[in-house]
């Protein structure tokens, strides 16, 4: 198991070194030169400020500093990017400043991550903004790996229904490790759901010590803290949650080619494509739970957000800025404009009839109202 685990950690790495040239390759002359299109020079010899409605240091902050990072070459002449952060309510607080004190200027975006959106979804009071609203800019879906403890015989996910007692562990129903939660409800999976962990981390550490026996985590967290432990045979990966392409398709992990989403596991466990109410709903909570955005005001001028949207196009089609996004971010597509809407479009669109079934099963599982 070990080398086994030592040659896919290879073979990723090997597909990781040739992502930017195999993502550039497809596109066409034509296709690059629309990419290469010509600024507004809205943003030359100015600075746009990244609202992020968090502490420095955590995942959503670093993709935001990522952007403020390398994004400026191609905004314009002299452009600069600042992260604000701006703490409070798990997102949003800083997120109610953007809606209600924010000038509709062009000079201030906002950092979107799971805190905010799940409030926004579940219709939770204190919410004072509404995503469907802003202008698209550029988002990322980013991944997560259901894994188990491997004393309990699993080494594929159709044998998760044999074990006895499956125990995970979860922050709350709103945290985005209730991505988990809702892909469980969709393969109707039984197990004990534990409340109250500070974070994902302290929950990996629960399955470490035996408290719990089956776990998931963002990929940052996978590679780093999980994978040492498939490597020393105390973990085994089951399935990927899936990313949402630039169609809005559900597709494989590409960080985790080799493992099945929970859709796949779905067909082989039931013999069909999942659908109905559960179907929408786990892909709801998916998307708000692993896609970070950045949004504009919708009345700020239009050249601003042409910019925006077009110093992420011709980003993109740059192998450096595309090798730094993989060394940072992971093997993931960046979205831009409507393409990253359309990648939301599962949460934003959710039917009420998916939210009152998630609400109600929640309420029946787990005991949690959302």
């Amino acid at each position: 198991m070990n080398n086994d685990a030592r040659l896919r950690t290879g073979r990723l790495a090997a597909i990781l070194l040739a992502a930017a040239g195999l993502s550039l390759g497809v596109a066409t002359t034509a296709t690059a030169q629309a990419e290469q299109a010509e600024l507004n020079g809205f943003y030359d010899d100015e600075t746009l400020e990244i609202l992020t409605p968090w502490s420095p240091g955590g995942g959503a902050d670093t993709w935001g500093r990522f952007v403020a990072a390398t994004l400026p070459p191609y905004l314009g002449d002299d452009a600069s990017i600042q992260v604000v952060n701006r703490p409070g309510a798990g997102g949003v607080q800083g997120t109610n400043e953007f809606e209600l004190r924010t000038a509709s200027d062009g000079y201030t975006v906002l950092l979107q991550s799971a805190g905010q959106v799940f409030p926004f979804m579940y219709g939770s009071q204190g919410v004072r903004y509404d995503f469907r609203h802003y202008a698209p800019i550029a988002a990322m879906a980013q991944g997560g790996v259901v894994y188990a403890r491997s004393d309990l015989g699993i080494e594929d996910p159709q044998q998760l229904w044999e074990a006895d007692n499956l125990i995970y562990g979860e922050v709350s129903p709103q945290a985005i490790g209730s991505t988990a939660l809702a892909a469980f409800v969709l393969l109707d999976l039984p197990h004990q759901a534990i409340f109250g962990y500070q974070s994902r981390g302290p929950a990996r550490l629960a399955l470490e010590q035996g408290e719990t026996n089956i776990d998931f985590q963002t990929t940052s967290a996978y590679t780093s803290n999980v994978q040492p432990l498939v490597d020393e045979g105390i973990a085994v990966p089951l399935f990927s949650m899936g990313v949402i392409n630039t169609k809005g398709e559900l597709v494989r992990d590409p960080a985790f080619p080799e493992l099945p989403t929970v859709a796949e596991v779905y067909e082989k466990r039931y013999g069909k494509k999942p659908s109905g109410l559960a179907w929408d709903a786990y892909r709801a909570v998916l998307s708000a739970g692993s896609i970070k955005m950045l949004w504009a005001k919708k009345d700020a001028p239009e050249a601003s957000i042409e910019d925006l949207r077009q110093a992420f196009r011709t980003a993109r089609q740059d192998p450096e800025f595309i090798a730094e996004s993989e060394a940072t971010n992971g093997p993931y597509e960046w979205l831009v404009g409507e393409e990253a809407y359309t990648a939301m479009s599962s949460t934003l669109d959710v039917s009420e009839e998916a939210l009152d079934f998630l609400r109600k099963t929640f309420r029946e599982r787990y005991d949690a109202n959302l």
